[in-house]
């Protein structure tokens, strides 16, 4: 099959095609091999077709430039209702707890029921969106050459400047409003910032302000704070660790191991865990379509913001971030001589850009699903692309971005020393 050294012929077109033992082989002309793992043979035919036709009618109605922000459709109604149930819950608890205390007797009997309606408030509260403890924060006097990019972004936006940044070691870069006061926080995952270039950096952080800016749903609070509430049930109320423990704390407490108490953690989390898990779907396919419709408005904004070619290049280079999260691993493991972030950036630059085409055609195949908060890569890229080029209105020059990684390295290096820690020796 091989004629020569870096060249193979496809076996199911017979095109003759380049090979780099590195990355995956794969036809240009055919698509043969694009998906090694062909992950789309999971679903039946009827779900592809489906999926690709709601991908592609949401693209086109984008395409002709009708929308600029998410709108009251039906849908958008929908995931508000469901999340009004939901956030309502708590109060019908209180007020059903206090009715119990006032009006039935007698008091021995309605104490003891009206804990069932005040736990039901307790456990569906709703919980302000909060940052992990033991995250690594970055402030405004720690990182001033951040911060001014990020207040130039926001006024070009018009949206609130951003109250601080936290930095990971995840293959993300994420907008958060954080707290009852809603303070906007952007989280920096440092495989994808390494690996991009200044302006691809700046249509990343354009695309994630502005989301605050579009007001979408996903990152609104009425429907955030009802999945907030649905995810902690479905974490309470399934089966971990913590159930295992509290049956041998009864097996301890029941001498002969009645078998009630985990008959009754059986049960909860069959009812409660599963209805949660339930109306979470329900709540999150309903609100598919404005999420996608959210992310298509951000890019749209991060291209007038960055530039038409930055946004899209930014959108590609998210595809290599797993790879140079792999890469940044790789360095913490076993090259203990190469700097991380700077193995990091090596890796991000050596992708070819047969490499890139071929993950952007691998997300036409995958991404198209109705579980997925993203569209499709390559439908995003078509888009920003395909419309009016737009011009830079903030720009990133080479020393501001140096400045701006040396205002970052410390709080970096205490994240990889973090992650070096938990890596397997």
């Amino acid at each position: 099959m091989q004629t020569q050294e870096g060249v193979t012929r496809c076996p199911q077109c017979a095109q003759q095609i380049r090979l780099d033992r590195r990355y995956v082989t794969w036809c240009d002309k055919c698509d043969w091999n694009v998906d090694p793992s062909s992950a789309e043979a999971d679903q039946p035919a009827w779900r592809q077709r489906l999926e690709q036709r709601l991908a592609d009618t949401l693209y086109r109605e984008l395409e002709r430039g009708s929308i600029h922000r998410p709108g009251w459709d039906a849908a958008r109604l929908g995931a508000y209702l469901l999340s009004a149930v939901v956030l309502l819950l708590p109060l019908v608890g209180l007020l059903g707890g206090i009715a119990l205390l006032t009006f039935y007797r007698p008091l021995w009997l309605s104490i003891p029921l009206s804990v069932i309606p005040f736990g039901m408030a307790v456990l569906l509260r709703p919980r302000a969106h909060r940052l992990d403890p033991d995250a690594h924060l970055v402030h405004r006097e720690q990182a001033p050459a951040l911060f001014a990019l990020l207040d130039e972004i926001a006024e070009a936006i018009g949206t609130k400047p951003i109250a601080a940044v936290t930095i990971d070691a995840e293959p993300n870069i994420w907008f958060a409003p954080i707290g009852w006061r809603f303070r906007p926080v952007i989280g920096i995952g440092l495989p994808l910032w390494t690996g991009l270039g200044p302006q691809e950096r700046v249509a990343i952080l354009a695309h994630e302000l502005g989301h605050g800016k579009n007001g979408d749903t996903r990152h609104g609070w009425v429907v955030g704070a009802a999945a907030q509430v649905l995810d902690e049930l479905q974490k309470t109320f399934s089966e971990r660790p913590y159930d295992r423990y509290r049956e041998d704390v009864a097996h301890a407490v029941w001498l002969d191991h009645d078998p009630t108490p985990a008959l009754v953690t059986r049960i909860l989390n069959a009812v409660i865990g599963g209805a949660a898990r339930g109306y979470g779907w329900l709540l999150e396919k309903v609100n598919f379509r404005s999420n996608q419709r959210a992310e298509y408005l951000a890019d749209r904004k991060a291209a007038e913001i960055a530039g038409s070619d930055a946004t899209a290049w930014a959108l590609e280079r998210t595809l290599l971030a797993e790879s140079s999260c792999r890469a940044l691993e790789r360095a913490l493991r076993f090259d203990k001589d190469v700097e991380p972030l700077e193995a990091v950036r090596r890796a991000a630059a050596e992708v070819p850009a047969r490499e890139i085409e071929r993950q952007v055609r691998l997300s036409r195949l995958r991404d198209t699903r109705i579980d997925s908060t993203h569209p499709p890569t390559y439908l995003r890229t078509k888009l920003v692309r395909t419309r009016p080029a737009q011009h830079a209105l903030v720009v990133l020059g080479t020393d501001q971005a140096r400045a701006i990684d040396q205002e970052l390295r410390p709080t970096a290096e205490a994240v990889l020393k973090e992650l070096r820690q938990e890596l397997p020796r």
